[in-house]
């Protein structure tokens, strides 16, 4: 079995455990090793495929694009021809505005590594779960592979934005990976803004004697693999995270529809976490005006149990409410502790999860000489699978408090008394003096857009101008963010400080717009490319300066020469490779 593209702890684990008689095993086991088209899941001595072998693929399904393109010539047959090589290797066809942009990314080798490594860590992940090797009792959240496999491409990641620095007009100069610290890539940073917004709706909320409530909202039993023991799971289809995932996000979405139509507006969060199997569930952390909280808890009671309410378990399991009474608690200390445990467990302590009636703590684990804890498997769950693990709910708009950052105080004195006050709630003064330093406010900021149910009516606007934009595939339009407007005065726009930066990756130098570090980032258009006068699409190609992983720059890429190289030869013609001989070694 370990030949034909199984990994050896999941081979072993379901000969030892099961000797061959667990059916709904054995066939995920025959499903692994009859699936010829995508990559298999291990290699030849059973371990988990690498990058390597991944880069390999990568180079061969882009190659087989390129030869749909130069043998065709409609872009419909060309889309359905890629489309078809796409789902053969179980990945989706690209998104592009453009049938350009579509075919530059179909023969582009680093879209495909990046397309060809995600589905294979989540299929990776799926087979882990389906056979009960991740699990409470096994790897909890993810399987041990993954957990090496993810934290090697995250330091990857961290060297490819070390090796490129970023240069602005003041000369200031930062490697990528430094401005990325600056950011919500900074764990701290990240928890230490939501908590901060957390609290800003909870001192809201009490000002205006509003109820919070703590909900906790569960997939029905057949999303649950409970270690690979769940027949209502196997029967259902065996789905993935993200399938359990888009059934709470379909499940919010009814419920917010509901609430809307009878004029209910909550605000506050959800956290998206995972049960040990890997299978979501969602914590909500939501306000709303005491008059609505029976409607509301009636409303959301019936929705999240409408599929399979009636099953063993669901009234103690599916949804559970938790009151938040004045003096037994802040709301925000019912939420913390899931904010810190999916980031970095900062103050935490035991990091508990309840699984099958029973509380159990996740302990840290070594692998490899390397030490994973129970936050870090809950941080390469959501990126392995996709899953946003946090989101607001209501609200006013977080792109205009982001924005507010970028102001300085010259541009706002002297505007409207709205702009000024939502400037100074967005301002953090850092002092040993304790007169002059000051935190950030987001209740202040609230009031100053219109109260926490204002949503898109609110009095302060993002400003965005619309541009053009050079990407690596495709020109786009794009809508940037320029600074804000009060909405009474829409002609009246409050710029934002941005920067012109000269990104260098390992001594290539490209300018990019004024703009946030790399949210718009794009170099100059690349030089026109001679190919064949028949192949209308191909100068749509990549013809750019690539990078690779470390940041060091590759050859340009020559489409003409790629053309030429694996244009089909005419019949009895010499292969590309003995054509290379005979023009190297031609008589004289």
């Amino acid at each position: 079995m370990l030949s034909m593209g199984i990994p050896s702890r999941m081979a072993a684990a379901v000969q030892r455990m099961f000797g061959g008689l667990n059916v709904p095993r054995q066939r995920v086991v025959d499903a692994v090793l009859a699936d010829n088209q995508r990559l298999p899941l291990a290699d030849s001595n059973g371990a988990m495929t690498g990058p390597g072998a991944i880069s390999v693929a990568a180079l061969q399904a882009a190659r087989e694009c390129y030869e749909v393109c130069s043998s065709l010539h409609d872009e419909h047959a060309i889309k359905a021809r890629i489309d078809t090589i796409c789902s053969r290797r179980g990945v989706k066809s690209p998104v592009a505005a453009t049938i350009g942009g579509y075919i530059a990314r179909a023969a582009d080798h680093a879209w495909w590594r990046r397309a060809l490594r995600k589905e294979l860590m989540r299929r990776f992940e799926h087979t882990s779960i389906q056979l009960g090797l991740t699990y409470v009792r096994a790897d909890p959240y993810v399987s041990r592979e993954t957990c090496l496999a993810q934290a090697a491409q995250n330091e990857a990641n961290k060297k490819a934005l070390a090796a490129v620095t970023a240069t602005n007009e003041n000369g200031d100069v930062y490697s990528l990976a430094e401005l990325a610290e600056l950011g919500m890539g900074n764990k701290t940073l990240r928890r230490g803004e939501l908590m901060l917004r957390i609290r800003g709706f909870e001192e809201v909320a009490d000002k205006m004697r509003h109820v919070g409530m703590f909900w906790t909202i569960t997939c029905p039993s057949k999303y649950h693999s409970v270690g690979g023991t769940n027949a209502k799971y196997a029967e259902f289809g065996s789905p993935t995270p993200r399938a359990a995932q888009a059934y709470l996000v379909k499940v919010w979405s009814a419920i917010r529809s509901a609430l809307h139509r009878r004029g209910i507006q909550p605000y506050g969060f959800r956290i998206a976490e995972p049960h040990t199997d890997g299978c979501p569930h969602w914590h909500m952390l939501l306000f709303v005006a005491p008059e609505h909280q029976a409607t509301m808890e009636a409303v959301i009671h019936a929705y999240a149990m409408r599929e399979d309410g009636d099953e063993p378990g669901a009234i103690k399991n599916r949804v559970k409410l938790v009151r938040i009474e004045a003096g037994k608690g802040t709301a925000a200390g019912y939420i913390i502790k899931y904010v810190c445990k999916s980031i970095d467990g900062a103050g935490v302590g035991d990091h508990k999860a309840f699984e099958d009636g029973r509380t159990y703590v996740i302990v840290p684990d070594m692998f490899d000489k390397k030490e994973f804890t129970a936050s870090q498997r809950v941080t390469y769950w959501a990126q392995v699978h996709g899953i946003r693990q946090f989101q607001q709910i209501g609200g006013v708009p977080v792109g205009v408090w982001r924005e507010f950052r970028r102001l300085s105080e010259e541009s706002v004195r002297n505007a409207p008394e709205p702009i000024r006050e939502a400037y100074q709630a967005a301002q953090k003064v850092e002092s040993e003096n304790p007169a002059i330093a000051q935190r950030a406010d987001f209740a202040r900021f609230i009031w100053a857009m219109g109260g926490p149910t204002c949503g898109r009516s609110a009095t302060i606007r993002l400003a965005t101008r619309d541009e053009d934009v050079e990407g690596r595939y495709e020109q786009v339009e794009a809508h940037r963010p320029v600074g804000v407007y009060l909405a009474a005065q829409p002609h009246a726009v409050y710029e934002s400080t941005r920067y012109r930066w000269t990104i260098d990756r390992a001594g290539v130098a490209l300018a990019v717009p004024r703009t946030g570090v790399n949210k718009y980032t794009q170099a100059p258009k690349a030089p026109a490319v001679v190919v064949p006068e028949n192949k209308k699409f191909t100068p749509s190609f990549n013809a750019g300066r690539s990078f690779d992983r470390e940041g060091a720059p590759c050859a340009r890429i020559d489409n003409e020469a790629i053309y030429l190289h694996h244009k089909k030869r005419q019949p009895g013609g010499p292969s590309a490779h003995l054509a290379h001989l005979q023009r190297k070694y031609k008589k004289e």
